[in-house]
């Protein structure tokens, strides 16, 4: 029967995670990651006890944002205009991540995708079933779309400076937005 980690352990991981979700987002995937572990205040046989290399530290980083983004999207209840606002969110969360898409190219062969991809469909299936039965979205709108929803986002984060990442997320965004409603 493993343990449950120490506290001191698991505080120090958050602090990681934290530290590396704002280095990524205001320096890019390739920061250096003695940057991360200083602003984490721990040293760098830390940061490598908890994530074996800069892609598994990037790909629990999304994961993290990923559950964030599933307990509010929660949260907003029974809403059927709630899928709308999770895709909104989505864009933001992708915005923020804006070099993550190394991180996805490099774990694509890994495995290490399939519990992000499910985190990802399970965060926003239940606010688009809910658009769905209200008639909001097309009807032939599924949760495996919510995987093309978030590629198709992803597409303006990849953008190489800040104001083209801004310029091209909001234009996805309303595009994507309106396309998926009903007329």
């Amino acid at each position: 029967m493993a343990r449950a980690p120490r506290k001191d352990a698991v505080e120090r991981r958050d602090a990681l995670l934290a530290a590396a979700a704002e280095a990524f987002a205001d320096q890019g995937y390739n920061v250096p990651l003695d940057v991360i572990a200083e602003k984490a205040g721990v040293g760098r046989a830390t940061l490598y006890r908890n994530f074996a290399d800069r892609t598994a530290l990037a790909l629990a980083v999304f994961e993290d944002q990923l559950e964030d983004l599933a307990q509010r999207t929660r949260a907003r209840g029974d809403d059927p205009e709630a899928f709308f606002w999770f895709v909104d969110q989505l864009a933001e969360v992708l915005g923020k991540n804006a070099g993550l898409d190394a991180a996805l190219r490099e774990a694509q062969s890994s495995g290490a995708l399939k519990p992000i991809r499910t985190k990802l469909v399970e965060a926003g299936e239940g606010a688009l079933e809910r658009a769905r039965a209200a008639g909001l979205v097309r009807p032939d709108l599924g949760p495996s779309d919510i995987r093309a929803i978030a590629m198709i986002l992803g597409a303006g984060a990849s953008r190489p400076t800040p104001e083209e990442r801004e310029m091209f997320g909001q234009r996805i965004r309303a595009l994507l937005l309106d396309g998926l409603r009903i007329r």
